[in-house]
Order: C-alpha cells, then sequence, then structure tokens
C-alpha cells in the first residue's frame, strides 16, 4: 500500500476521536488492522511514522493499556509525529 496523504490526514482524524473517547477501541483497532494487512515489508522513511502509529494503535488501544495511561500518552505522541510528518 503507498501510504497517500489522504490515507495519514484519516489516521490522525480517527486516532485524535479515540483519544477524544468518541471512537471506541474496537473501532480504532479495526482501522488500524485494515491498514496493517496492506503493509509493506519494509516501510519508506517517508512513511515509517505512519507504519509505526498503526502498529502502536493494534499494541495499545485495549481496556488495560487505556486504564495504566500508556495508550493516551504513547498514542499522542505518535499521533503529533505523524501530524509533524505530512505538516498539517
Amino acid at each position: 500500500m503507498k501510504v497517500t496523504f489522504e490515507a495519514q490526514k484519516e489516521l490522525i482524524e480517527k486516532l485524535e476521536a479515540y483519544l477524544a473517547g468518541s471512537l471506541s477501541h474496537e473501532d480504532i483497532q479495526k482501522q488500524a488492522w485494515n491498514y496493517a494487512n496492506h503493509s509493506p515489508k519494509v516501510p519508506t522513511p517517508k512513511e515509517s511514522n505512519f507504519w509505526a502509529t498503526v502498529f502502536a494503535i493494534i499494541h495499545l488501544a485495549d481496556e488495560q493499556h487505556w486504564c495504566d495511561g500508556c495508550t493516551k500518552r504513547d498514542l499522542m505522541i505518535f499521533c503529533h509525529e505523524l501530524k509533524m510528518s505530512i505538516s498539517i
């Protein structure tokens, strides 16, 4: 999958909605898995923030990590980095 600006923007919007509490763990996980199913074996440097964010969502978007604070803290950082990489 070629990571487009639109795909990155969509992921940022979904992630922000999740972090704000308006998207469930299951919904953000589903979004991330949809992307992960098309991930390259080796991402380009330009796409590395996108793929790192996708796989961080898969590993952190659950009730246990949400309750211990890891999800919000870490995914906020990934979201910020993704935004900076596409200059939103």
